[in-house]
């Protein structure tokens, strides 16, 4: 399994795990239907690779609306990095947003306060 995808939908962002790059990759809009049974194969993918010598160390959010269901995600996917940083892997969370999302800027703000891992926090524009 070197580059896990799944396509973006009207309702669902497109996802690629690159295990070769340790990446993992979620962009566009999140407000699946059954937002869990579509982020708990990602979360479980992700947890699973924390075992072996090369689990995901990058999380890159361009997210440009979502709901509850992504924020739990979200925040197993930040757990899961925590993990892998108290095991002295290097991690990162990029995390690009629309810079006048007020609901967004709110949310990073919460898990950058929540979560001590490195963020770096960029503006985009979404089309």
């Amino acid at each position: 399994m070197e580059k896990w995808t799944i396509e973006a939908s009207d309702r669902s962002p497109s996802v690629v795990l690159d295990r070769q790059e340790s990446i993992l990759k979620i962009d566009g809009r999140s407000y699946p239907e059954e937002g869990m049974d579509f982020f708990d194969p990602i979360v479980l993918r992700v947890k699973r690779l924390l075992e072996t010598e090369m689990p995901i160390r990058i999380v890159h959010l361009r997210l440009e609306h979502y709901h509850s269901a992504t924020s739990k995600a979200i925040a197993e996917l930040f757990n899961t990095l925590v993990k892998a940083k108290a095991m002295g892997h290097e991690v990162k969370i990029i995390w690009e947003y629309e810079e006048d999302d007020d609901g967004i800027q709110e949310d990073i703000d919460m898990f950058v306060e929540s979560y001590n891992l490195p963020f770096d926090i960029r503006h985009t524009e979404f089309t």
